[in-house]
């Protein structure tokens, strides 16, 4: 299916945003979509005729997401340079990703996170090695930077597979970008 097609499925106004990878959808976390989870989950997986897992969201991104939705209302965006992770053959949401507070000097962060049930299956780099080709692709982002605690393995091997290189280390947490 088009994106273009998809975007309406997703009570999305336009499908600019709205990204397809051999096994998932990427979503735009829209106000809308927002405010839905905060309203319930169950109000969330209604709109995107999805499962939304007991575990999602993370607990982090959970308590980021009220100041979300404030800040988007502020600045009247639509758009938080943040996607739910859906997988097309199970319908269900499997993460969320995106570049924290979108991008700035050139510069965005990318963060992911996968549900419990999906780890270990190659579905953050797949989400994330999209995020950042695309990113990259943008005029306003000349570089992508992530950052990660040093014994979080998995990501250690997202950011690998994804090819970003690795700084000088933050005490515990490890700093990466793209070359």
């Amino acid at each position: 299916m088009p994106e273009e097609d998809m975007a309406p499925q997703f009570g999305l106004a336009h499908g600019d945003y709205l990204f397809e990878t051999k096994r998932l959808q990427l979503v735009p976390f829209s106000l809308n979509l927002i405010k839905a989870t905060l309203a319930g989950k169950e109000k969330l997986g209604e709109l995107l005729s999805v499962t939304v897992p007991s575990t999602w969201p993370g607990n982090d991104f959970a308590e980021v997401l009220p100041d979300l939705a404030a800040q988007m209302e502020a600045a009247e965006s639509d758009f938080a340079w943040n996607w739910l992770i859906v997988h097309k053959q199970d319908r269900v949401i499997v993460g969320d990703a995106g570049f924290m507070n979108g991008p700035k000097d050139g510069k965005a962060e990318i963060g992911y996170s996968i549900v419990p049930d999906y780890r270990n299956q190659g579905y953050a780099t797949e989400a994330a090695l999209y995020l950042v080709h695309w990113a990259l692709q943008q005029g306003e982002i000349r570089q992508v930077a992530a950052q990660c605690l040093n014994d979080n393995l998995s990501s250690i091997k997202v950011l690998e597979k994804v090819g970003m290189r690795r700084l000088e280390p933050d005490g515990s947490l490890l700093q990466w970008e793209t070359s």
